[in-house]
């Protein structure tokens, strides 16, 4: 009998065990580099670690991946005109969405070569120092927060939706270039699941890379990330600010994640 309710209790607990997920699954992917020939294998992991790349369409996929490299937008959304926060959810369907804490802030694409409004490109419309200061992952657009009061900001949120639609999702994995991260710890990403809740390893730094690229992704064996909070620098970019001992003023590029995976 005793032994009987012991293989009992060893079956229960493996039951247990067997639906408990791992309290921390979290893949981290880290590199700095002067240039992006220095982060691409690891940046390259990671994709591999995402899937195969989806296209930028309104459907659903089973797995895979979505990037945005801000490269293929019309001039009218790039510098000096704002992004609007649902643009890579409804007019290039990817399912993300951005939003900020910051009152009155809007995002920004770096301008181009050529474009018809000769604004200079990486953000040199902010501050003429930044398109020496930047440096881009894939050519030639960056990305980044513009702040609408005094006040510079760098904060931001992805949120996951089901690609073209109003469904919340969520994704395996989520990862971000950034371009001349100065000082570690003001760089950094925090992933949420459906519930709010932070998911391990918690907060994600990226390693410096003075004047280069920086790049941090974390990715889970299914789907868990609903929401991503991302600082971009000790500052945020700003007329008169400008990168010294100190400031850390810093450009986001590629974001890479996985399908956005209805919640059900």
């Amino acid at each position: 009998m005793i032994k009987a309710i012991y293989n009992l209790l060893l079956t229960a607990a493996a039951l247990i065990i067997s639906v408990i997920p791992a309290a921390a699954d979290g893949l981290v992917r880290s590199a700095a580099g002067a240039d992006p020939a220095s982060i691409t294998p690891t940046v390259t992991q990671f994709r591999n670690d995402l899937g195969p790349l989806n296209p930028n369409v309104a459907q659903l996929f089973a797995s895979g991946r979505r990037e945005i490299n801000w490269d293929g937008v019309g001039d009218g959304v790039a510098s000096p005109n704002s992004m609007p926060p649902n643009f890579f959810n409804a007019n290039s369907p990817r399912g993300a969405v951005f939003t900020t804490p910051c009152e009155n802030a809007t995002f920004r694409i770096s301008a181009k070569t050529g474009n018809p409004t000769n604004t200079p490109v990486r953000f040199g419309e902010i501050d003429p120092s930044y398109t020496d200061t930047f440096q881009a992952f894939s050519q030639q657009r960056l990305f980044t927060v513009v702040s609408g009061t005094g006040e510079p900001c760098s904060k931001l949120s992805v949120l996951f939706f089901q690609a073209g639609t109003n469904i919340p999702a969520e994704t395996t994995g989520f990862g971000a270039v950034f371009a001349d991260v100065d000082i570690p710890g003001h760089v950094r990403f925090v992933a949420y699941d459906r519930f709010g809740n932070v998911l391990d390893p918690g907060v994600i730094t990226a390693e410096r890379s003075d004047g280069g690229l920086s790049f941090i992704g974390v990715s889970y064996s299914e789907p868990k990330i609903a929401r991503v909070d991302i600082e971009s620098g000790k500052t945020g970019l700003f007329p008169g600010v400008v990168d010294q001992p100190g400031t850390d003023v810093v450009a986001m590029d590629d974001f890479l994640y996985g399908e956005p995976q209805p919640i059900q």
